[in-house]
């Protein structure tokens, strides 16, 4: 029997287990600190979401809030977080979440990270934000690249070369005519559009620090009895 997702609102005393969880998803060079959840917590405490199976915490998603008066567009992580930190980025009056971080235990990967996005979509209804936004990885697109060319015979290759290959790469799709990269399968599973590439946008090895802009838009923005359509909404993974 599956166990039961709870989430809630992350406490100062959950930092503990916070980093446990990110040591479990995240390699060393790309785990948020103890410094930045504190000052996360310390900003924006309604921003931090864990996920709880049977008393432990299994997942947590960070988020502030931004102001876009149109398409969003972002060129780092670390200038649209203030490197993780968020003291500087969050905008309490914007009509914007972003995604600052989405970490999960591997082994409650996939249904944990879904409870969560469908938490922040709620919060988002309630609160009449026009949208999510956040900047996913490619992970699986070193390993691609190095294919492509061992395949091709190329043995040297331009970053604006190499820009073009991502761009491909994340609109392409397997004889199944599912994404090539796993992770995008995920988030376009979970309504996620993407909006653009986005080169040199975090410290990703796997990804050879690409990154892509995701989005999603509030169906409910503007109407009325948002308090009742953020507790009939579910994420219609697809």
């Amino acid at each position: 029997m599956r166990r039961k997702i709870r989430i809630r609102q992350a406490r100062v005393d959950d930092i503990e287990a916070i980093l446990l969880v990110e040591k479990k998803a995240w390699p060393e060079n790309l785990r948020a600190s103890r410094e930045m959840y504190e000052s996360r917590l310390g900003t924006f405490p309604q921003g931090i979401l864990v996920a709880e199976t049977e008393g432990k915490i299994e997942g947590v998603v960070v988020f502030q809030i931004m102001n876009f008066n149109s398409m969003p567009d972002i060129s780092s992580w670390s200038e649209a977080t203030d490197n993780g930190y968020i003291r500087n980025s969050h905008d309490p009056q914007g009509n914007t979440l972003y995604g600052v971080n989405l970490s999960v235990s591997p082994q409650t990967q996939s249904r944990v990270a879904v409870a969560l996005l469908e938490a922040v979509g709620k919060l988002a209804i309630r609160h009449n934000f026009k949208q999510i936004v956040l900047g996913g990885r490619i992970p699986s697109f070193a390993r691609y690249l190095k294919h492509h060319c061992q395949k091709n015979g190329i043995s040297v290759i331009s970053d604006k070369k190499r820009d073009k290959i991502a761009e491909d790469y994340i609109q392409a799709k397997n004889r199944r005519g599912n994404p090539l990269d796993p992770q995008i399968t995920f988030y376009q599973k979970v309504g996620m559009k993407i909006i653009k590439l986005l080169p040199n946008y975090f410290k990703d090895p796997e990804s050879l620090n690409y990154g892509i802009l995701l989005l999603w838009t509030n169906p409910f923005y503007g109407k009325p009895f948002r308090r009742f359509w953020s507790w009939r909404f579910k994420l219609k993974v697809k």
